[in-house]
């Protein structure tokens, strides 16, 4: 039976078929036959089991006239912002990756020039980090809980730096002992700058490494969402 995609979403990895019949079939990630991207207005070949449809084939692509697409290129759109940044699930390729840390790294040097309000929204910014991060994982094969691992190690590195610090101090037997202070300091500031350095390398290897050339367990080869 021939019909059309009336909608895909690419996090669950399913969506749903008008067929030519005037009934609608439901289809996961599974169904397809072709590795090609699929996304709504595109023409199906499919066959209908128990109101579910199997083994689908594109015969068409989408027409321009379907407007906007997001996270498509060329479909009306320079950038598609809310995806990059709000949206955990899919895929994004190296290209997106970078535009997306340097946004975030511009808006969080100009937040920091401002008082509380800006130290509240670069807290919010984090939920974009992670998620521009968790894409980019999955473009590589691997779980997006692998995003945590910058603020995993920030955290580990707050605790023992704490514990360097007092244990400086301690260690003179004396709280008002100024070399005390700077050892429980020299000690701080070490494990602050190696997970500094922890973190820069994630950074490089999100944005070097090469993502799956074919479809994997997140979606098919994602499309830029930067048409420039």
């Amino acid at each position: 039976m021939r019909g059309e995609v009336l909608t895909y979403d690419d996090s669950p990895g399913t969506g749903l078929i008008s067929g030519d019949d005037g009934a609608r079939y439901a289809f996961s990630r599974s169904d397809l036959q072709q590795l090609t991207p699929i996304r709504a207005g595109m023409k199906v070949d499919f066959v209908p089991v128990d109101g579910a449809a199997t083994q689908v084939f594109i015969t068409a692509q989408a027409s321009a006239a379907t407007g906007y697409t997001p996270g498509v290129a060329g479909s009306g759109a320079s950038f598609d912002w809310r995806t990059l940044f709000l949206n955990a699930s899919g895929r994004i390729g190296r290209k997106d990756y970078w535009i997306g840390i340097a946004a975030l790294f511009v808006a969080n040097v100009v937040l920091g020039w401002l008082p509380l309000i800006g130290f509240v929204v670069s807290l919010a910014s984090i939920y974009g980090g992670v998620c521009v991060a968790s894409k980019r994982l999955h473009d590589m094969g691997k779980t997006g809980w692998l995003a945590a691992v910058p603020y995993g190690v920030y955290a580990v590195a707050l605790v023992f730096s704490a514990m360097a610090f007092i244990g400086g101090i301690v260690s003179t037997a004396s709280y008002d002992n100024d070399f005390g202070v700077l050892t429980g300091l020299g000690g701080a500031m070490g494990l602050w700058g190696l997970a500094l350095l922890i973190n820069f390398a994630f950074v490089i290897w999100l944005g070097v490494t090469e993502g799956d050339r074919a479809d994997n367990a997140y979606g098919p080869p994602p499309q830029p969402l930067a048409n420039f």
